[in-house]
């Protein structure tokens, strides 16, 4: 199974009670734009990536990275965030099942948790959507968003996580049973598919082969790139 690794901010919300709205928002985007640069610089160039859940919360694809470095990147960010992290690295069948075993190992107040590797590292599949362009204004917003819940239903369906949401575009991150997913969502607009062991690998792939279909250098609606 691949490795999923959850990163939570410990006590944030106690912490901002006291500060207007204003100066919450503000700081909340600051500290976790800082947040997830840290993660992101330690982890990338062993071949991971990560997404901000805007939860307070962070998960990393990361395949082939040991305990040693994970270690080094608790130390990194208890030193830099203000009440510290806890980190729980879980190999799972998909991302919705490591969060579920993370939020277990946080609420027993563990700070620390490496789970050993059992297996095969599988891969991860990374998924890119173009939806359909509409007119600017609030009928297209409602639109929007009807294609957004419904693609995060069935992504679910499928242990699939969406991570990315921009106007047109929707990613979503999970393991091979996103396979059953890619068809369906070729029906709603173009497809790009990144399948890779390494997280960095799969995530960049996606946005490849979507782009492919975009430029026509691909016929169809659906591209899968492996590697």
């Amino acid at each position: 199974m691949p490795r999923y690794t959850i990163i939570k901010l410990r006590e944030l919300h106690r912490y901002l009670n006291n500060k207007k709205y204003s100066e919450k928002t503000r700081y909340l985007l600051e500290y976790g734009y800082n947040v997830y640069s840290i993660i992101n610089r330690v982890l990338q160039s062993y071949g991971g990536i990560v997404f901000n859940l805007d939860t307070g919360e962070y998960i990393a694809l990361t395949n082939g990275i040991g305990e040693d470095i994970h270690r080094e990147l608790l130390i990194e960010l208890d030193r830099e965030t203000i009440h510290g992290v806890q980190i729980a690295s879980v190999t799972a069948s998909n991302p919705l099942t490591a969060l579920l075993g993370a939020s277990i190992y946080f609420s027993k107040g563990h700070r620390f948790v490496f789970e050993e590797e059992a297996g095969s590292k599988d891969e991860y599949w990374v998924t890119s959507i173009q939806l359909p362009l509409f007119s600017s204004g609030y009928d297209a917003y409602i639109v929007y968003n009807s294609l957004y819940n419904s693609i995060h239903r069935a992504a679910e369906k499928y242990g699939g996580l969406l991570i990315e949401k921009t106007t047109g575009l929707v990613t979503i991150v999970g393991g091979k049973e996103l396979g059953s997913l890619v068809n369906e969502l070729s029906s709603i607009g173009f497809v790009g598919v990144g399948v890779s062991p390494i997280g960095l690998n799969a995530y960049r792939n996606a946005f490849k082969a979507l782009q492919l279909l975009i430029d026509g250098v691909i016929d169809g609606r659906l591209h899968i790139i492996q590697g």
